[in-house]
């Protein structure tokens, strides 16, 4: 596959959010995004979207206070927060809009060498999906940028625009236009490329521990965009996923239906710890499938939903070392009135 020289026309939005996470990296642990210019015109409407907003922190506070934080779950207090809104007349909801396939950073073989494929239009989709990426960017309406390639359905049910690329999982042509679209520089993507490519060649799973060196001179330019955590949550990933990536052939985990369905099982009852997770899946820790399959949701979406208005909020956890505190940042804000 060629990778062309970067046309400008990755989105705004995909570009604006990247500035975020990487700038909430030394931050407070909540930072509320978006403009209120428009409600200022009225008082009430001002009123109203604030009070929204203040619901929406408030759920994203009960994520922040987790007492289990290196793992999310349906057992976490948050979901007794969300069960009793604070604000009158509300109703909230809360979702994990991260443990999906990206279609900005998956790489080929895990949707033609997976029951994946059957996702796609045609075995030619995962080509043209490749190219498109390094000639155009990311998007984060993946619909419309990445519609024509997927069965209808497949993309609302299966897929996300949210997520961090893990440079472990991550297609190597586009953590090379990352690159240079975070960096702006063409010469030095290259070089970087070369290195990942160095990573698969020896079948290498970069640790966080060597993340600093690998990335050099341009580690606060790439990271926390760019990192090495597990994309996706055991407690919340679809089953078809899950299926699908255990049984990822290139990967070679032990019975890897009878493990999926015993986390499948398991995540109704309880919260699965990473210990218990990898006892679970039953590879060696340096097997690439624990790069994919977590325990940690690094995106949720806040709904708040009043008769008057809707505010949806989509906030990001920072990554950080495994026993801090977990921050976390709005990244996008969507507010109508009803």
């Amino acid at each position: 596959m060629k990778a062309r020289r970067n046309d400008g026309a990755a989105t705004i939005a995909v570009l604006v959010l990247m500035v975020l996470l990487a700038a909430s990296a030394g931050g407070g642990a909540l930072i509320l995004g978006g403009t209120l210019a428009r409600e200022r015109r009225s008082v009430d409407g001002y009123s109203l979207r604030r009070a929204l907003e203040g619901e929406g922190q408030r759920i994203a506070a009960v994520l922040a206070a987790d007492p289990t934080p290196q793992a999310d779950s349906p057992a976490d207090p948050v979901w007794a927060a969300v069960g009793a809104p604070g604000l009158a007349d509300a109703t909230d909801s809360l979702k994990d809009v991260s443990s999906a396939l990206n279609p900005n950073w998956v790489q080929k073989n895990v949707l033609t060498k997976t029951g994946l494929k059957d996702l796609l239009k045609d075995t030619g989709s995962t080509d043209i999906l490749q190219q498109r990426r390094a000639d155009q960017g990311f998007f984060t309406d993946i619909t419309a940028a990445y519609g024509d390639l997927f069965i209808e359905g497949a993309l609302e049910k299966y897929c996300t625009p949210y997520g961090y690329p893990n440079i472990n999982v991550t297609d190597e042509f586009a953590l090379r236009k990352l690159y240079a679209l975070r960096t702006g520089a063409e010469a030095a993507a290259d070089v970087f490329h070369s290195k990942i490519q160095g990573l698969l060649i020896a079948q290498r799973i970069l640790k966080p521990e060597q993340l600093r060196d690998f990335l050099g001179l341009d580690y606060d330019a790439l990271y926390p965009v760019m990192n090495v955590e597990p994309t996706m949550n055991v407690h919340y990933v679809a089953p078809r996923i899950l299926d699908a990536l255990l049984g990822y052939p290139e990967l070679k985990v032990p019975h890897a239906q009878a493990t999926a369905q015993a986390i499948l099982d398991a995540r109704l009852t309880r919260e699965i710890s990473e210990a218990d997770l990898h006892r679970m899946i039953g590879a060696a820790d340096n097997n690439r499938i624990y790069q994919y399959l977590g325990v940690t949701t690094w995106f949720w979406k806040i709904t708040v939903k009043h008769p008057s208005a809707v505010l949806d909020m989509v906030i990001a956890r920072i990554p950080g070392a495994p026993d801090a505190k977990p921050r976390f940042t709005v990244v996008e804000e969507r507010y109508a009135r009803q």
